[in-house]
């Protein structure tokens, strides 16, 4: 039986992924592809952030699947829960941003500037979701 445990482990490593998955294509933009890339990681960041809202959502099943098993701490829960909620908003923030970038530069390469600001955001929001995931990881291990 699937609980809401399971679904939260099964959803919560996708924002850290995608974060890094994009964070790369943005990088490598300067070396091959610009505007190819910068588009493919602005999807990965949209898709990032919904996959924030699933690991957000599937987090108070996961909580009261888990509730009273042994060396299960409440405070450990709510250090993590705080951090993903923070987490999870600017993951949003950064899609809709994403979304407004491949709509502004629709027709025209999308600007180094743009992309500098992206790598800055995208590490930083990438940075939250590792860390979020160290908190969780505390939970249970």
């Amino acid at each position: 039986m699937i609980t809401g445990a399971h679904l939260h482990l099964l959803v919560n490593h996708a924002p850290i992924f995608g974060c890094v998955f994009a964070l790369v294509l943005l990088l490598y933009s300067y070396f091959a592809a610009p505007d190819v890339l910068r588009r493919a990681a602005f999807i990965v960041l949209i898709v990032t952030g919904i996959a924030g809202l699933a690991a957000d959502k599937t987090g108070e099943p996961a909580e009261d699947a888990i509730r009273g098993y042994p060396g299960v701490k409440r405070a450990i829960i709510h250090d993590h829960e705080e951090m993903a909620e923070k987490a999870w908003i600017l993951a949003a923030v950064l899609g809709v941003a994403s979304i407004g970038a491949l709509v502004k530069w629709k027709r025209s390469p999308v600007p180094n500037g743009v992309t500098i600001a992206m790598v800055v955001a995208t590490a930083f929001v990438g940075g939250a979701m590792v860390y979020t995931g160290l908190l969780g990881g505390r939970i249970r291990h």
